[in-house]
């Protein structure tokens, strides 16, 4: 009988220590993540305009991709980050790219995940971002975004 005490509170203990363990590992992938999206995003494209911070964060195949009547249209990263070098010339339009953000949902899988967003513009929702991350060799790349305009004319103040 004591024998199988044992059994049983051994394979208790190692199922909670695989689940807490399992936990710490899904946070650290969480973390990277939003520090990611913080650095090439969120202070890439869009904040401070780090151009060359958006490179590091997207897969060289990342687009943007969006509705336009019927049609889907995308927009890959190098056209994407010229867009934002255009801003970045124009000091009228800088104002256009700040925002404050809310980090409304982070799933998590082992190579995969999906990352939900708000953007906040003088605290009037202008953005809900829905971006995809894969994991290559142990470093996430973001490779696609798609996203909803809450206000028309989101690039005019």
């Amino acid at each position: 009988m004591k024998i199988k005490s044992k059994i049983c509170l051994t394979a208790i203990i190692l199922t909670v220590y695989g689940y807490v363990n399992a936990q710490n590992n899904a946070e650290m992938e969480e973390t990277k993540i939003r520090n990611l999206i913080e650095k090439c995003y969120l202070n890439g494209a869009l904040n401070d305009m780090n151009t060359e911070a958006m490179y590091e964060g997207y897969h060289s195949d990342f687009a943007i991709f969006y509705a336009e009547g019927k049609e889907l249209k995308k927009l890959p990263l190098n056209a994407w980050v010229k867009m934002v070098d255009d801003f970045k010339k124009n000091s009228e339009n800088n104002e256009l790219r700040k925002f404050e953000y809310e980090f409304i949902q982070i799933d998590v899988n082992e190579t995969t995940a999906y990352v939900k967003l708000k953007l906040l513009r003088n605290k009037t929702l202008v953005f809900t971002d829905l971006l995809t991350l894969l994991k290559f060799e142990n470093q996430w790349k973001i490779v696609t975004k798609i996203y909803h305009s809450h206000i028309e004319n989101p690039w005019k103040l």
